[in-house]
């Protein structure tokens, strides 16, 4: 179930004050547009509802927290085969409530810039990694 909604608001649940980075990505996410946000495993799932090049942007990003003190921020796009669960992962970014400090502004920009824009290469955030050292749950 897709909700279309604020994002605002979940910048006070517990686990997202942890990581004050992510008020400031919601914040950003909300000015650039209409979104769709779902709750799902140990976070929230949300996506921007544009078109790319004609067609529904597809690209997807999840706020994990696989532990108390980690967040994961995981960038995908869903399969657009219609009973398929494959995502296919445009890599993540992995933060510790430890370093939160290591993110700023400018990276939160090219995060929205990248997902807003179906994730073309050319706008790949220098912050994101290929591989992340958790498995992200399916729902």
């Amino acid at each position: 179930m897709e909700l279309q909604t604020t994002l605002q608001s979940l910048s006070r649940i517990h686990f997202f004050v942890k990581f004050p980075v992510l008020a400031s990505l919601f914040a950003a996410i909300e000015e650039q547009g209409f979104i769709a946000a779902r709750p799902c495993v140990d976070g929230v799932e949300f996506r921007f509802l544009n078109e790319i090049h004609g067609l529904p942007n597809r690209c997807y990003l999840r706020v994990y927290f696989p532990t108390e003190s980690k967040c994961v921020l995981f960038f995908h796009k869903k399969s657009s085969v219609p009973f398929s669960h494959d995502r296919f992962s445009y890599g993540g970014v992995v933060m510790d409530i430890r370093s939160t400090e290591r993110f700023d502004t400018e990276d939160v920009k090219e995060w929205v810039l990248f997902l807003k824009n179906g994730m073309p290469p050319d706008l790949r955030p220098k912050t994101l990694k290929k591989s992340i050292p958790y498995t992200i749950p399916e729902d």
